[in-house]
C-alpha cells in the first residue's frame, strides 16, 4: 500500500468523507444495514492469509505468550464478525470461550459456517503439532457447543461473565474502546486472581489515514473535530501507549510489554500535531503496536 498522500486539500477531503461517513452511520436505517454487513472478515480468495489474520493470529499470540491452552478457559473481547479465533482456541484444547461484543456478528450463518469448516480443513497446516480437539465438530459449530461457549452482547462498561476466566485477551480492540479505564477495569470481574490479560493493540493510523505519507497525520486534528468523524463508528480512540500503562495501574493491575513497535520519528512533523499530542512523550506518541500482559495485583 502506497503512503503518499499529503497536503491541506487532500486532508480536508478525507477528513469531510469521514464526517459524512459518520452522520450517516447515526441514521438507524443505515446503521442497521451496515452492522448486517462484515466488519472484519472480508470476501477474500486467498484463504490462508484469513486464516492466518482472523482465525489462527489471536491464538499464534495466546500459545507465545501465555502458553499451552489445554484446559484453560479464554474470554475474548471484540473478536470480529465470526467466532474463527474461538474455535481455533477450543480446538487448541482450551476447555472454555467466552466473548464480549456488543455489536455481535452473525457467528451462526452461512459465512461463518464456511470458515469455520476452513479451520478445520487447514488446522494440520497451520499447528502440525497441536492435534484438532476430537470432540470439536466444525459443522455443528457453534449451535452444539454453547455448553463451552458464553457469547455476551453487552459493552465493556458492563458485562459480567459467568465465571472467571483463566485468560482476558483482545487483538486490536484497545484502540477502539471508549474509556481506558472500562477496559482495565474489566479484568477485576472477569479474570481470575492468577489469570493473565493478553492485548494487542495497534496505535496507527486507520481507513484513509493510513495512505498518509507522514503516520501522525490523524493525530493533527483537535478532539472536537476527531469525534465527528467516529463517535458512531469504530475509529481509533487515539488513546497513546503511557495512557493504556496509566489504566493499567489505575485498575491496580501488574503489566508486561512483551512487544512494542515504533514509527520512524523523521517521518512525523511533530510541529503540526494537536497539542494534546505535542505535549505527551514522544516515544508515547510513535508508539505504533503494543503487546501487554496483564497480572491483577493482590488486594
Amino acid at each position: 500500500m502506497e503512503k503518499n498522500k499529503s497536503g491541506i486539500i487532500p486532508t480536508a477531503k478525507d477528513l469531510s468523507s469521514q464526517i459524512a461517513k459518520n452522520f450517516l452511520m447515526g441514521v438507524p436505517a443505515v446503521r442497521r444495514w451496515r452492522l448486517r454487513r462484515p466488519r472484519t472478515s472480508i470476501a477474500t480468495e486467498d484463504i490462508n492469509q484469513f486464516l492466518a489474520t482472523y482465525a489462527f493470529s489471536g491464538l499464534g499470540h495466546l500459545l507465545e505468550h501465555t502458553g499451552d491452552l489445554r484446559g484453560k478457559t479464554v474470554c475474548e473481547i471484540g473478536p470480529g464478525d465470526f467466532l474463527t479465533s474461538g474455535l481455533s482456541i477450543l480446538a487448541a484444547g482450551a476447555d472454555r470461550y467466552a466473548v464480549i461484543d456488543r455489536f455481535a456478528g452473525d457467528y451462526f450463518g452461512e459465512s461463518a459456517k464456511r470458515w469455520y469448516a476452513l479451520i478445520e480443513e487447514n488446522w494440520a497446516s497451520f499447528y502440525p503439532d497441536i492435534p484438532w480437539d476430537s470432540s470439536l465438530d466444525s459443522s455443528k459449530f457453534p449451535e452444539d457447543y454453547r455448553n463451552r461457549l458464553e457469547l455476551i452482547g453487552d459493552p465493556i462498561e458492563t458485562a459480567v461473565t459467568s465465571q472467571k476466566y483463566d485468560i482476558v485477551c483482545s487483538f486490536q480492540v484497545g484502540e477502539h474502546v471508549s474509556s481506558l479505564d472500562k477496559f482495565a477495569e474489566i479484568h477485576q470481574r472477569i479474570l481470575k486472581p492468577e489469570g493473565v490479560g493478553l492485548h494487542r493493540v495497534d496505535f496507527s493510523a486507520h481507513d484513509v489515514w493510513s495512505h498518509y505519507h507522514d503516520p501522525g497525520t490523524f493525530l493533527r486534528f483537535p478532539e472536537f473535530i476527531w469525534n465527528l468523524t467516529g463517535s458512531n463508528r469504530g475509529v481509533p480512540n487515539r488513546y497513546r501507549h503511557h495512557e493504556f500503562l496509566e489504566a493499567f495501574e489505575r485498575a491496580h493491575l501488574g503489566v508486561e510489554i512483551l512487544a512494542i513497535d515504533y514509527t520512524d520519528p523523521d517521518k512525523v512533523d511533530f510541529n503540526k500535531l494537536n497539542k494534546r499530542f505535542r505535549s505527551m512523550p514522544k516515544e508515547s506518541v510513535l508508539a505504533e503496536s503494543a503487546i501487554y500482559r496483564l497480572k491483577r495485583r493482590p488486594s
